[in-house]
């Protein structure tokens, strides 16, 4: 399983912020959104792995709600990449700390959805 404290994709803002040439920029930008592709792919696994065992869930009631807002926020990060893939804006500083929010949000309902399930169900 992939490092749960893993900080995010790739290159920050400082490293697109100091490029020097519009390609250099697209570039940087480009590869920020793959590393947030990357680690959106993890969760979309992450979340099957959750689907697959909630007919096991405990408490049934939160544990749906857990799981519509792992699954909105997935097409809220989804959203926000490809906002900022398309458009290649030199300051991407507000769509970084979003996107960064959104992957500490998906972190803790991810831990929230696993203590529900029984972990001599799920990975233990």
């Amino acid at each position: 399983m992939p490092n749960m404290d893993y900080p995010g994709p790739c290159q920050s803002c400082s490293a697109i912020e100091g490029c020097s040439t519009d390609a250099q920029r697209e570039a940087a930008v480009q590869s920020y959104c793959k590393g947030v592709e990357m680690e959106l792919n993890i969760w979309k696994a992450r979340l099957y792995d959750i689907l697959a065992e909630a007919p096991k869930a405990e408490n049934k009631a939160g544990f749906e709600d857990t799981l519509n807002l792992i699954k909105s926020t997935v097409r809220e990060i989804e959203m926000l990449n490809t906002q900022l893939s398309s458009e290649c804006s030199l300051d991407i500083a507000a769509q970084e700390k979003a996107v960064g929010g959104k992957l500490a949000l998906l972190r803790s309902k991810y831990t929230e959805a696993l203590s529900v399930i029984s972990p001599g169900y799920f990975g233990g």
